[in-house]
Order: C-alpha cells, then sequence, then structure tokens
C-alpha cells in the first residue's frame, strides 16, 4: 500500500475520489479535475481483495468490502490536505458488471420528434426487455443499470451526432447497458455514504473508461481489441470503427494460476502466491521450477482456449483487428502478452496481434501524478474518463 501527498496544498480545481473495484483489488485516488488541463492525481492506495479458495458470492462481496473499507479510511485521513471530494466515481471490473450491446428499433406510422424524454423512454423499455433476458442470471429486481451510453443514433436511416428537434418515423439505437447487481451497488453506496457525503456518485464498468482512454492515447486507432485481465476474469471488448461493439467475459484470470498451483503441489495458497511471484520474478529454486511452469504452462493453454472462443464469437462481426490494447498487474503482464500473441484468429494471411500492454508509462503522458505517488495505470485510465464527465466536450 502507497499513498503520498505534499501536504496542505491550496486546491484550485475540483477533487474528485476514484474507486476501482476489481476482482484481486480495491483501489482510490484522489485527483485534482481543471477544464482544459490533463487530470493530477494526488495519491493512490490500493488493498488485496483477500484471496477466495473457492468462489462464494456472499463471502465474495464480503470481502470487496473490507478491502473498500480499508482504501476509504486511507482516502477519508489525506482529505484534510486537499479538500474534500465534489464527485465520487466508482468504477466496476469482472465479475461485478455485466457489458451488453443492445440495437433498438423504432418505426412509427406518424412522425415523431425526438426529445431527451423520447430518447429515455426508448431506451428504458429496451432496458425492461434486457432485464427479463438476464433473469437467469439476475432476478429482475437485483438489476441495476450502472451506465448506458448510446453509441450510435440513425434517424430514417442515416447517421446523426445531434437528434433532438427532429421529426422522425424510424429511429435505430445501438447502446451499450452497464449492468451490476443492485445489491453489490448497494452495499458500497452504504460503504462510501459512512466516510463521504455527496450527491455526485457515478458508477462505471472499466471497459468504457479502458475505451475512452485509448481513444485519447492512440486517436488513431479505429479498430482494435481490449482486453481486462483481473484476478478473477478477463474481459474482451472489440472496437470497430470507433465504436464498441461488443464485449466477452470469460471466468479465468490471475488467480486462476495460484489455485492451480495451490492444487497440483498440495500447498496452502499462500504458499502458492508466493511460488507464482518467484517464478515471474525468475528466482524460484530448480527443485520447484519445473513443477510450477508445467502447472503455469497448463493455466496459459486454458486461458488461451477461452481467449480464442471469445474471439471466434467477436469475429461474426467482421475480420477482428491486429491491433491489441491489455490491462493487468505488472507481474503478469508479460506472460499474458505472449500467450494473447499465440491466439489463432481470423485474421490476414500471415499476420499475428500487434499486442500492448496499457501500463503506467503510456497512461503517465495522459495524467499527472504528485511527487512519490505510485503510477496506479488503472486509476488513471479511470481519471482519463472522470475528466470527461466533469467537464464534457462540447460537439
Amino acid at each position: 500500500m502507497a499513498f503520498s501527498f505534499f501536504s496542505k496544498r491550496t486546491q484550485n480545481g475540483t477533487t474528485a475520489l476514484l474507486i476501482d473495484i476489481g476482482s484481486a483489488s480495491v483501489g482510490g485516488a484522489l485527483v485534482r479535475i481543471e477544464a482544459g488541463k490533463t487530470p493530477h492525481i494526488l495519491g493512490t492506495v490500493r488493498e488485496d481483495i483477500s484471496f477466495q479458495e473457492e468462489l462464494s458470492s456472499t463471502r465474495f462481496v464480503l470481502a470487496m468490502n473490507h478491502a473498500l473499507d480499508r482504501v476509504l479510511k486511507t482516502v477519508q485521513s489525506k482529505t484534510k490536505d486537499v479538500g474534500i471530494p465534489a464527485n465520487i466515481f466508482c468504477t466496476l471490473s469482472s465479475p461485478w458488471f455485466i457489458l451488453k450491446n443492445r440495437h433498438i428499433q423504432i418505426a412509427r406510422p406518424e412522425a415523431f420528434e425526438v426529445t431527451p424524454r423520447v430518447l429515455e423512454e426508448f431506451l428504458n423499455e429496451d432496458i425492461e426487455h434486457l432485464k427479463d433476458e438476464l433473469k437467469e442470471t439476475l432476478p429482475p429486481k437485483d438489476v441495476r443499470i450502472i451506465e448506458k451510453k448510446v453509441i450510435q443514433m440513425k434517424l430514417n436511416g442515416y447517421d446523426v451526432k445531434n437528434p433532438y428537434g427532429r421529426k422522425v418515423s424510424r429511429m435505430e439505437l445501438s447502446m451499450t447497458a452497464g449492468v451490476s447487481s443492485a445489491r453489490v451497488i448497494q452495499s458500497i453506496e452504504k460503504k462510501l455514504s459512512n466516510f463521504f457525503h455527496t450527491t455526485s456518485l457515478h458508477f462505471g464498468a472499466f471497459p468504457i473508461a479502458a475505451f475512452s482512454a485509448v481513444r485519447d492515447i492512440f486517436p488513431e486507432e479505429k479498430n482494435f481489441l481490449f482486453l481486462d485481465i483481473t484476478g478473477e476474469a478477463t474481459d474482451v471488448s472489440l472496437v470497430n470503427d470507433d465504436l464498441l461493439v461488443g464485449t466477452i467475459s470469460f471466468p479465468c484470470g490471475k488467480n486462476f494460476f495460484i489455485r492451480e498451483i495451490s492444487a497440483g503441489l498440495r500447498t496452502p495458497h499462500e504458499e502458492a502466491v508466493s511460488l507464482f511471484r518467484m517464478f515471474l520474478a525468475g528466482t524460484l529454486h530448480n527443485s520447484k521450477q519445473n513443477d510450477v511452469k508445467n502447472l503455469v504452462e497448463y493455466v496459459e493453454n486454458k486461458w488461451l482456449a477461452r481467449f480464442e472462443k471469445a474471439l471466434a464469437t467477436l469475429s461474426k462481426e467482421g475480420v477482428l483487428p491486429r491491433q491489441v490494447f491489455f490491462s493487468a498487474d505488472t507481474d503478469i503482464a508479460e506472460v499474458f502478452s505472449t500467450i494473447i500473441g499465440k491466439a489463432k484468429a481470423n485474421l490476414h494471411i500471415n499476420e499475428s496481434f500487434d499486442v500492448k500492454h496499457l501500463d503506467q508509462f503510456l497512461v503517465a503522458k495522459f495524467a499527472s501524478f504528485e511527487s512519490e505517488v505510485v503510477r496506479d495505470p488503472f486509476l488513471a485510465v479511470e481519471a482519463l474518463l472522470a475528466t470527461k464527465v466533469v467537464f464534457p466536450i462540447k460537439d
């Protein structure tokens, strides 16, 4: 855990609190957001979620909230130096959300005027259909929509950016909806309210924040894949023609290496964590090296098979792009970069993936950090999106 500040700084901008809830850890940051400037991260903190040998939703939520509590205590102790946050942004990674792309078609015998209210009614009507479709995963009463974004709109067959005030008989909408469990969201809201009181609380899904960040960092890239590899899961998102067209998740991440090492060597997970760290660092003794290597290769192949299955589904949208960006813990990033590069996919002949880790060095060009603050790339990505929310760019 690390958190550092210059003490008693005078703030000229807006202080925001970022909360990053993953499947292996919870992160927090205080960031200064000012119009026309890159976000300045004043401090970061990250706490591990206790390792779950067998995943249980109840225990997992409880462990996440314990980690969140520790993060918020650290953040609260520093607000006297930088000010109370005016906005709170809470970003969820898998398995805390489901991302669904929706295509909505509306046709009326008589022309109607497009207004914000009419658009909202159409979106809410489709959300009710979505709840019904998800009933095997989440009971409708437990569905919480954390965000919904219109990514493309057509009026009478033509793409438009500003639809309001126009009269049409046909409308097509492409929307991305972020879905979470109301029980989980309420537990987070309750924990936040114990430390901070704000009416400006925003929830979002990490692939949306990463998509926005990649567009800022690589504006020339209009077609790419983005992977968010967490402790317990991997999200694979496809961007075509600058539109987020699909996201597929599968329950295999960093912690699956640890579980396999623990089971294969019949050792407690704490020792498995240590063995895996030493293996990644190249400091494991020869007596264990081959055993751990074989288990790691087994999980790599298992992960690769799931990844290729996700690619096969996404390739139905067309030829997959060569460019791949991914987020993962730094210690395992090289491993996943190699595995991704091995994937067999529907690419052009003699092409392979061009893989880039969205690390602190890439992100740091677009967000500044206070002296001695840990450069947490996940929180930096979220700071970029938070800036756009507080100071939206006008068309």
